[in-house]
């Protein structure tokens, strides 16, 4: 049996807290959605808190949250940190992952579920690097990476993590909104649907619909199925079934 996680040991004094982890790829709308949550009254999210105390430590709110990158903040299994050495020294690395503990750990708490963005490969890919000033093979490793590793929670541990599209988020805010807030056990709140106002880090007049991949002609083609082939099978079958059930969501409301 794994070992439970030091900081997870102490019996919590809130047994019934329930607690988030956002999770996604970077450049693909992590920030966008924590933000819009963290909007809600009853909810405290944070931004990146690699040191994984703050999600235990909040006050004063149900639910408490963490949002991460995968995999440069965050990755699925704990690594040896011989083996990120020596990784690194080799070049194949570019960096340690930054989280102090990884998902695995993080399902350890009681009442933790796990919430997921994805976006379109190619989008995702090019902020990164225009952004970010990654480059293409250390971009699409990133958002493949992310793909794997949201598909892989998706098939172990199915109820307990939700996946949502961000051009979805986009297009039908309150919708996808909607379905986060029972997901999380949570009565929907119209001021989330500003979030993009309060964004400390990418603030905008308006949700920008024009970043939404859907129905737009395909400006850029990184070919990333030369470099991640599986993961764009797996996002293919993840944007499905979201897409999916947000259309059996709209219809049943």
């Amino acid at each position: 049996m794994a070992k439970t996680v030091k900081i997870f040991r102490k019996p919590d004094p809130l047994p019934n807290r329930r607690r988030v982890l956002l999770i996604g790829a970077p450049r693909s709308g992590t920030t966008l959605l924590a933000t819009m949550i963290g909007r809600h009254t009853d909810v405290g999210m944070l931004n990146e808190d690699v040191s994984g105390r703050g999600i235990g430590i909040l006050l004063g709110k149900q639910v408490s949250g963490n949002k991460l990158c995968v995999p440069n903040q965050i990755r699925l299994n704990r690594r040896s940190l011989a083996g990120q050495r020596f990784l690194k020294n080799l070049g194949f690395v570019a960096e340690a992952p930054k989280s102090k503990y990884c998902i695995r750990d993080y399902l350890e708490l009681p009442n933790l579920k796990i919430l997921a963005i994805i976006r379109d490969g190619d989008d995702s890919v090019s902020s990164m690097m225009s952004r970010g000033r990654n480059k293409l093979r250390k971009a699409a490793r990133r958002w493949g990476e992310a793909i794997e590793t949201i598909y892989e929670l998706k098939r172990q541990y199915g109820e307990r993590i939700l996946v949502v599209s961000f051009d979805e988020l986009l297009l039908h805010p309150d919708r996808i909104l909607g379905r986060v807030c029972e997901f999380l056990g949570l009565s929907f709140q119209e001021q989330m649907l500003d979030g993009y106002k309060h964004n400390p880090y990418y603030p905008e007049a308006e949700l920008r619909m024009e970043k939404a991949h859907q129905g737009k002609p395909q400006e850029v083609q990184f070919r990333l199925t030369d470099f991640v082939p599986a993961a764009c099978a797996k996002y293919q079958e993840l944007l499905n079934q979201a897409q999916q059930n947000s259309i059996n969501n709209a219809q049943q409301q």
